[in-house]
């Protein structure tokens, strides 16, 4: 795929990982993906922990929720419309 986005937030207290100083990461890794099932299933087989399965989100994006081994999180969305 050529060109990517990336966004990096801060923490979302309400969201599935802790704040920074509390043993979290210090960003969330957004990533737009073509297909989040497949490379969800993909991550979690090389060792990531899902924290939240994929679903169609009310904003038009399917997102997933993964943790890596090394404690990074990473919200991976595929647009579902332009």
């Amino acid at each position: 795929m050529s060109g990517s986005v990336l966004l990096l937030s801060d923490p979302d207290p309400d969201g599935p990982f802790s704040t920074p100083g509390e043993d979290g990461p210090a960003v969330a890794l957004h990533v737009f993906v073509p297909d989040v099932d497949a490379l969800t299933t993909r991550a979690v087989a090389a060792g990531a922990e899902l924290l939240l399965a994929a679903a169609d989100m009310p904003y038009g994006a399917r997102q997933s929720t993964l943790r890596d081994p090394f404690g990074h999180i990473w919200i991976l969305l595929t647009w579902l419309a332009d």
